[in-house]
């Protein structure tokens, strides 16, 4: 574990890297691999950009793993290599899975109507296929959880609130939500679709989708330490070395993100737990016949067709793209309450990266491409470092005009070593907003918008700020400018039709 804080780091750093020069020239190339990584690791957890494991393999072989960082934070403690986190949405893969061996084993095909297992279903046209490959049109469901049901269920017994799979399928067949557009025409990340796949999983199995993982998956490959789980509230014998999610608040407060959610009991899009150890057991497992033939897996990594022939780089749970080399890689990442997940698999070269996390604030996607690069020995930059982060403690600390100075000012003196993205103060609008910030979020919001005119969301997050501050007249014009650019944001096509009703009855009254 490294418990560097960055101000630490910034004294030692000097020594660390002579350090390691100088005793690098009397080391083995293993040791070499490892250090290299190593190195870069310490510096970006110093930095405040990683809490977390990592592994790698190259050429079939580990040179490296570790474990940097806080495991949980009542009490305090550290991360273990062993120690079970929760993957997110990495677990799709497992979920397509299950569907590729019940196919082999002649109980399904991938071109089969979904409601031959889920008839409650008021959806024609939507085959199997359609689900893995996100191209079903299916609403998420995370989107109307959070507007129709959240409520609902929270008045409910909170042992009783989404206990699983089920309550999801019950609330599409009751409210019957438009898809989006017709199966195959275009492809859209769906949660929604791996969630019915898990139920395909467990109907046509005739057990638990947990179970059939467990039984067809997991034991296979050994992987003792993974399992799908319901959250239990309180002490947890089941999985001793589980950690839990965590965020970093604008004031620098660690705070536990409640792994007891109201989608509770929901898998199939996620709901997973693992270990690095267990993650390179299901790398290692994929280069062989033991789950599925190899032409049943090869589909996993072949792209998506939409109907006009156009190609989407998604399989079957797995994102398709090339190495530095030119060779088929496959990757997905995953997060939910405080956790990321990453896992990278170079196909035809046999290396493979996996990252865990735990702190949702640490701003893990920088770290994956460094790494990429340093498999291959080629050029490493540090990863940017978060704008989000500097100018949200400024909020906090000073205010928002001296934080909007500070964000102007870094931009025009050092665009390089800060991260500018979009979704940089798209996270911070909406931490301010959970905050009750209202003022804040609002001008930060606006800002964005200013810098990514032709980004349909920096007019839908203003737009819902201004909402939240009660000024319905200018929400409305900033989500109608959202719809304009992007005519497929159904939920902002809600919000508009919503605020037009309410101005209407009160000019009516």
């Amino acid at each position: 574990m490294k418990l560097f804080k960055f101000n630490d780091l910034k004294l030692i750093s000097g020594f660390v890297l002579v350090f390691t020069f100088t005793f690098l020239a009397c080391q083995t190339d293993k040791e070499v691999q490892t250090n290299k990584y190593d190195t870069f690791l310490s510096q970006v957890y110093g930095r405040g950009q990683f809490n977390g494991n990592a592994l790698i393999l190259k050429d079939g072989k580990i040179v490296f793993q570790g474990a940097y960082g806080i495991g949980n934070i009542a009490p305090i403690d550290s991360l273990k290599l062993n120690s079970v986190f929760r993957i997110g949405s990495v677990s799709k893969q497992f979920t397509a899975m299950g569907i590729m061996i019940l196919k082999d084993k002649g109980k399904l095909s991938y071109d089969q109507d979904i409601r031959d297992f889920i008839p409650e279903l008021p959806y024609e046209g939507i085959t199997i296929r359609h689900l893995l490959n996100h191209v079903s049109g299916l609403p998420d469901y995370t989107g109307m959880m959070n507007k129709n049901w959240k409520t609902e269920l929270k008045n409910n017994d909170p042992q009783k609130l989404v206990s699983g799979n089920d309550d999801l399928i019950r609330m599409f067949a009751q409210e019957k939500p438009e898809v989006y557009f017709k199966p195959g025409e275009k492809w859209e990340y769906s949660n929604t679709g791996y969630v019915l796949l898990a139920t395909i999983v467990s109907r046509s199995s005739g057990v638990s989708f947990g179970q059939f993982l467990k039984e067809h998956i997991f034991k296979p490959a050994g992987m003792e330490d993974t399992s799908v789980y319901k959250y239990i509230p309180g002490s947890d014998p089941q999985m001793p070395m589980r950690v839990y999610g965590f965020r970093t608040e604008l004031n620098g407060v660690d705070r536990v993100s409640t792994d007891y959610h109201y989608l509770n009991g929901v898998a199939g899009d996620g709901g997973i737990y693992s270990t690095l150890a267990d993650l390179l057991k299901w790398d290692r497992i994929l280069y062989t016949e033991r789950l599925v033939s190899k032409n049943t897996l090869k589909e996993a990594f072949d792209s998506t067709v939409l109907n006009n022939g156009e190609i989407e780089n998604y399989g079957f749970g797995w994102r398709i793209t090339q190495s530095p080399n030119g060779k088929k890689a496959v990757y997905h990442s995953g997060g939910w309450v405080g956790f990321s997940s990453y896992i990278y698999r170079e196909i035809e070269e046999d290396n493979c990266i996996i990252f865990l996390a735990n702190n949702s604030t640490k701003y893990l996607w920088g770290v994956t491409d460094p790494l990429i690069n340093m498999l291959h020995d080629l050029p490493v930059e540090m990863p940017k470092l978060s704008i989000r982060e500097v100018i949200g403690k400024t909020i906090f600390n000073t205010g928002i005009e001296a934080a909007i100075k500070q964000y102007k000012e870094l931009k025009d003196n050092e665009p390089e070593s800060y991260d500018f993205k979009e979704k940089q103060l798209n996270f911070l609008g909406y931490q301010l907003l959970q905050m009750d910030l209202i003022n804040e979020a609002v001008e930060i919001f606006r800002i964005n918008k200013d810098e990514y005119p032709q980004s349909a969301n920096t007019y839908d997050s203003y737009g819902d700020a201004l909402l939240a501050k009660g000024d319905e007249v200018n929400a409305l014009i900033n989500f109608k400018k959202a719809y304009e650019l992007d005519p497929t944001l159904k939920e902002t096509k809600e919000k508009i039709n919503s605020i037009e009703t309410s101005i209407t009855n009160k000019k009516e009254k």
